[in-house]
Parts: C-alpha cells; sequence; structure tokens
C-alpha cells in the first residue's frame, strides 16, 4: 500500500486556482495537441495527466498571457520527461542542447523550419514566453531553465550508470532536473527581481530549499507510478531504503522528518526577505508577489497530484482524504520506442490490476 501523509499540514499556503484556467487550458492544450508528439494513446495519458491545471493553480492570480506561458511550459516539461526517460545519454543530450541553444541564440527561430516537430514545439513556447518576460525575468528563465535541462542530462547518465546512489548524491542530480528553480521564474514572468535579490546566496538557498520540499513531496507522491514504470531508482524513497537499508514506511517516515526540517528553513528565509528594505516600492513589491508565488507554487503541485489523473488516476479524491493508494504492478513498456513513439502509463488503467 502507498502512503501519502498530508505533506502540507503546516504550510501556509491554501490551494488556489486561476478563474481563467478553463478557456486558456483550451487554448493551450488545443495548440499542443497540434503537434501530435505521441500516439493517440499516449496523448489519452498525458491528456490525464490534466498539466495546465498545476499552471493554473500556480499562478491564481496571472493575467491571461502569464497563465497561458506558465500552460505552454507545463507541456514542454512533460513532453521533455516522457521523452527522456530511460533514454540513452546521448539522446537526451541531444535534445537538451537543442533547447539550450534555442534559448540562447536569439534571432535564429523561422518558423516552421525548426528539423523536428518537439524542436517546432519547444521553439513556439520559448517565442511565447519572452513576449511577455521583463529583460530581467528573461535573463533569469535562461539561466534556470537551462539548469533544468542539464539536470535532465545528468539524470539520464545517473539512470545509465550502475552507481550506487546516496542522498546527497541524488540531490545533486535531481536539484536540477525537477525543474523548480525555472517554475519559480515562471511565475515571475512578468516581475522585475533585481540581480542583487535573485543571486544573493541566501535567496538562492531559497529556492534550493523549496525545490527539496518539493522534491520529496513528489517522490512520495509519485512513487507509485516510478514503481509501475520501473524508474523507482531514481525517487528518494529507493535511495533512502538502499542507503539505510530500512523499510518503505520507515523511508517515508526519514523523508518526512527531513520536510520538517527544511520547512523550517524556508520560512526562516522567506521572513528575512518579506521584512528587508529595498530599493523602491516596485521592487519591493515584485519580490513580495515573487515569494508569495514561490510558497504557493509546492500547494499548487501537491493538489493538482490529487486532482488530476497523473499518478491515481480516477482514485485521486480518495487518495487524498484517506492518505493510501493500492500499489500498481509492474506494467510492461517498450524503452526501446523513441520521440513521438514513446509509451506513457495511464494509472487508471495500472490501479486496476492492483
Amino acid at each position: 500500500m502507498q502512503i501519502i501523509p498530508d505533506l502540507l499540514a503546516h504550510w501556509p499556503w491554501p490551494r488556489a486556482i486561476n478563474p481563467l484556467y478553463g478557456e486558456v487550458s483550451k487554448e493551450a492544450n488545443y495548440w499542443f495537441k497540434s503537434f501530435k508528439l505521441f500516439t493517440p494513446e499516449s496523448q489519452h495519458a498525458i491528456d490525464r495527466c490534466d498539466s495546465a491545471r498545476i499552471a493554473a493553480m500556480a499562478v491564481p492570480y496571472g493575467s491571461r498571457e502569464h497563465l497561458r506561458s506558465c500552460m505552454d511550459y507545463m507541456h514542454v516539461l512533460f513532453t521533455i520527461d516522457e521523452y527522456t526517460d530511460k533514454q540513452p545519454p546521448p539522446t537526451v543530450r541531444a535534445l537538451v542542447d537543442g533547447c539550450i541553444a534555442m534559448m540562447h541564440h536569439h534571432g535564429w527561430y523561422e518558423h516552421g523550419r525548426c528539423p523536428t516537430v518537439f524542436e517546432e514545439f519547444f521553439a513556439q513556447f520559448w517565442q511565447g514566453a519572452m513576449k511577455i518576460a521583463t529583460p530581467q525575468s528573461a535573463k533569469q528563465l535562461a539561466s534556470t531553465v537551462t539548469e533544468y535541462l542539464n539536470g535532465t542530462y545528468l539524470e539520464a547518465e545517473g539512470m545509465a550508470s550502475d552507481e550506487e546512489l546516496r542522498y546527497e548524491r541524488y540531490l545533486q542530480i535531481r536539484l536540477g532536473s525537477i525543474g523548480v528553480r525555472g517554475f519559480y521564474a515562471f511565475c515571475g514572468l512578468p516581475l522585475s527581481i533585481p540581480d542583487e535579490v535573485f543571486e544573493d546566496p541566501l535567496f538562492v538557498e531559497l529556492q534550493y530549499c523549496g525545490s527539496e520540499l518539493m522534491l520529496i513531496d513528489n517522490d512520495i507522491i509519485s512513487y507509485n507510478r516510478e514503481r509501475a514504470t520501473s524508474i523507482a531508482r531514481f525517487n528518494a524513497i529507493t535511495v533512502i531504503m538502499d542507503q539505510l537499508s530500512i523499510t518503505y514506511a520507515d523511508a517515508v517516515e526519514w523523508l518526512m522528518d527531513r520536510n520538517a526540517q527544511l520547512e523550517k528553513r524556508y520560512m526562516e528565509l522567506h521572513e528575512d526577505f518579506l521584512s528587508r528594505s529595498y530599493d523602491s516600492s516596485v521592487v519591493r513589491e515584485d519580490v513580495l508577489e515573487l515569494l508569495d508565488l514561490m510558497g504557493n507554487l509546492r500547494a499548487a503541485n501537491y493538489h493538482w497530484s490529487f486532482e488530476s489523473g497523473r499518478y491515481f488516476g480516477h482514485r485521486g479524491e480518495e487518495t487524498r482524504k484517506t492518505h493510501r493508494c493500492p500499489l500498481a504492478p509492474v506494467q510492461p513498456r517498450n524503452w526501446e520506442l523513441r520521440g513521438e513513439q514513446v509509451e506513457v502509463l495511464l494509472m487508471d488503467d495500472a490501479l486496476e490490476q492492483s
């Protein structure tokens, strides 16, 4: 039985969702599906993830344009996730390098002239984001999304190796590949956070502290799915079970203790930046807004995990109430398939076999 504790029991940000979710998600989903990046069966499984919903929860008061850009980003993240799971490192490196080149070499893009459908998809997403980004947020976005992409490659290398992972090494890889800092930057897309704030060592610590909190949340929540798809080796629960030679339940308890320590430090840093003086009232307002969005993002990810079908299929609301879900059996998957042919697990089907 999968155990999902109340991860937000002491987190001060409540569930919220952008009222434009319904109409903007239709546009974003239509755009995404137009690229035909997955087979019909896999696209159905992707649709059940409802990635537009987490974007709407991440920017509950964002403008239509900001919301749309965040929705497009989530479509990109889920596509990269499925395209790179258990793929050979050279394949992942090629995909990552293509994305990085698109972000950092301005003026190269001409609509419809990208070598692959995925690159056209990524290019249109990035062009859309840059239309509403401020000069400051554009720079911060490029830096943090590049970190995420390079982390995705490091994870592919780790997946392909026989290295015995310890939690410290796992964190070195996953704090990049989980992409939380990039999502923070997307939440702040219309804002202008000065470099002296964004690059302040304590602000960087705050971001990585939030990233580890969301990493642990995600690994506890996604363990069933990752186990069913044979990728749970790169999950904090498995890492801690192996490192400490303890049971699944004890590993979850260890991670909850770790979360309590991280929450305490996160709120200390959060309060520090709330109480600081800034160069102007405009800068202060932007910093405070980003701080609120960063805290909210953890709540958004948690609630979306139960309201979408990605991790618990149709059992999401039941699981949120009971904090338990049956373990799905390991599912067959052809890992030789690449790109548009990759197989995406439908958790509804997997849980029917539990």
